[in-house]
């Protein structure tokens, strides 16, 4: 909920960034240079040296403004998927307390997406780099949707943090998705080039309370370990060491077991 939660901090920043800088406010001052001018409009526009450029002037803020409303559109959706989550995860703390199936065929990719997209914000702000490697042809999967984007949500939040630690000359995260090797299996990866894992905390990070960072609480990597569980699949870590960054892996079955 946390890390939903700021995504939407980030977005409502930046839709009330945009309205601030609106240049909705020059086409009042042009309606008003224009109704100054009411009384012989044609010649204002055809001799007087404002008016010969307000023509071209009102084109080029139309423009603009569409531009911002575009802008400003995006930026409303993303608020909305971001939204639809957080509803979505008390729902499914609801309908879990009373053992319901939340299993919806959707797109694999279209699932890393949602996660990318509700993260931008903050992975733009940070400067990270995102790279994809998304396997061709893959089939939808049959699954809950949002305990899949509570993991991934998570996994990319964590790489962001790492590789701020690290603080390496291109901070780099790359997600992806393909079948496991047995073809049963989906299989998406979130990998940094952050701070590492040193060998002795592969396992421990996924302990309930566990954390290596001093703003962090244990509950995610825990969690997500859980959910995936409960998916049917695994979650997994990799790394070289510290330093070296980080592989995160979660796999679940291309359909959810009864």
């Amino acid at each position: 909920m946390g890390n939903a939660l700021n995504s939407i901090n980030v977005s409502t920043t930046l839709i009330a960034d945009k309205l601030r800088g609106s240049r909705v406010n020059r086409l009042a001052k042009a309606v008003a240079l224009m109704e100054a001018n009411a009384a012989d409009l044609g010649k204002f526009i055809t001799s007087d040296t404002k008016g010969k450029q307000l023509p071209k002037y009102l084109a080029q803020l139309g423009e603009r403004l569409l531009q911002e409303q575009a802008e400003l559109g995006e930026e409303v959706k993303r608020l909305g998927k971001t939204l639809e989550h957080v509803n979505a995860i008390v729902a499914m703390q609801q309908k879990f307390a009373k053992g319901s199936n939340l299993a919806e065929e959707v797109d694999p990719i279209e699932l890393v997406e949602d996660a990318l997209r509700m993260s931008a914000g903050s992975l733009a702000r940070h400067e990270v780099q995102v790279d994809r490697d998304y396997a061709p042809g893959l089939p939808k999967v049959k699954v809950s949707k949002y305990q899949v984007l509570q993991i991934l949500i998570n996994l990319v939040r964590n790489a962001q943090n790492a590789c701020d630690n690290a603080n390496p000359q291109v901070k780099r995260l790359s997600l992806r998705v393909a079948l496991s090797r047995s073809g049963r299996f989906m299989r998406m990866e979130v990998v940094d080039n952050g701070v590492g894992i040193p060998q002795e905390n592969l396992t421990r990070i996924f302990n309930h309370g566990f954390t290596t960072r001093k703003d962090g609480h244990g509950f995610g990597l825990h969690s997500g370990a859980v959910m995936a569980k409960q998916l049917g699949g695994s979650l997994t870590a990799l790394s070289d060491g510290l330093g070296k960054g980080a592989s995160f892996a979660l796999e679940f079955p291309l359909r959810a077991s009864a």
